[in-house]
Parts: C-alpha cells; sequence; structure tokens
C-alpha cells in the first residue's frame, strides 16, 4: 500500500575494527545491510564552527520493520553519510522512522 512511498536507497553502514598490514586496529566502514527508504527533510541551517563554515542538515528516513538497524549504524545516501539520533519504530505501520545528521568530514 505504502510501497511506492519508499522511494529512494539507502545503504546501512557499521565501523569494523581490524587490522592494517602494519598491525594498527583501524575503523573501517562496512555495508551491512541496503534497503530502500522514504526520505524527508526536516531542518537545515548554516554555522560557523571553529572559523569554518558548515551546513548541518538534519534528514527522517523511513524503512520497513524489518531492516536491522541500530543506533550505531551510519546512513550512506546520495553519497553523504548521516549519523542516527533516534530510532522509533512504529509496529501499526510496519516502519521505522530514523532522525539523522549529516557527518561533517
Amino acid at each position: 500500500m505504502f510501497a511506492g512511498l519508499l522511494n529512494e536507497k539507502i545503504e546501512v553502514l557499521k565501523y569494523i575494527k581490524t587490522k592494517n598490514e602494519y598491525g594498527e586496529m583501524v575503523d573501517t566502514l562496512n555495508k551491512e545491510y541496503e534497503c530502500r527508504a522514504k526520505v524527508i527533510h526536516t531542518s537545515g541551517s548554516r554555522q560557523v564552527l571553529n572559523s569554518e563554515i558548515q551546513y548541518p542538515y538534519n534528514k527522517q528516513f523511513v524503512i520497513r520493520i524489518h531492516v536491522p538497524i541500530h543506533e550505531d549504524n551510519l546512513i550512506r545516501w546520495q553519497g553523504k553519510l548521516y549519523r542516527i539520533l533516534s530510532i522509533d519504530r512504529d509496529r501499526q505501520m510496519q516502519q521505522t522512522v530514523i532522525q539523522t545528521e549529516v557527518v561533517n568530514e
């Protein structure tokens, strides 16, 4: 019924600790899941932080309830990474609503 609203492809990522060729422990991003989502722009602004102009955007992703996602995951959408702020599972609508903010690299 609402399948046509999930029109964007997202990737659910997680940091995994691995050893590199020098024996150091480094964090690498690993893709855990790929699914469809509805993306809603909730807010955006412009701020100056440490003499650098940044544009913190907040997005809301709506996915199906069966998608395994946790607060320590990241979402990649259109080449940008989003940090998860909150996860709300709606059992009546069989969906998960995720509040995120863009990660400034």
